[in-house]
Formats: structure tokens, sequence, C-alpha cells
């Protein structure tokens, strides 16, 4: 692949031009990513898909830390009314 601004080849790695040192645009990097590797688009969607089902798994772990919260808190109440009825 070509810069888009003077046309020199382009390094596989880098985000600037060795020629002409311009930014390389992040669109012109996707298609890099695309030309190099055909399946990246599948390795994407698959980290994505990782991701999601690790975040779901943090809210079950949250809600499963609030039970706990809530179940603490009733058991000290039932200790705190037993002592103050035994006095």
């Amino acid at each position: 692949m070509n810069c888009k601004y003077c046309g020199a080849a382009l390094p596989t790695k880098g985000g600037t031009c060795p020629n002409c040192g311009r930014m390389i645009p992040m669109d012109q990097k996707k298609i890099m990513r695309e030309l190099l590797d055909p399946k990246w688009n599948e390795y994407r969607d698959q980290n994505t898909a990782m991701y999601k089902s690790a975040s779901n798994t943090d809210g079950e772990n949250a809600r499963l830390g609030k039970m706990i919260a809530i179940m603490l808190l009733v058991m000290v109440g039932i200790i705190v009314i037993v002592v103050v009825m035994t006095n």
C-alpha cells in the first residue's frame, strides 16, 4: 500500500510515512490490516465477543456481592436484636 500524500510505499507497521513523515490516516491503517491479514475482522470479532462475555460475568459477580452484603447485614441485625433482648 502506498502513502496517499506522496505515493511512497508504506511499512507494514508504524503510524507515519517514511518518505514524507505524515501520519497514516486511520481508514488507511484499517485497509492495510485487512490486506495483510484477511482474517483480521474475524479475530477482532472473536476478541470483542470474549470481552463482552467477560463483562457479563462481572455483572454477575457484582450481583452476588450485593446479595452477600445484604445477608451479612440481616445476620448482624438479628445478632443485635438477640443481644438487646437478652439484656
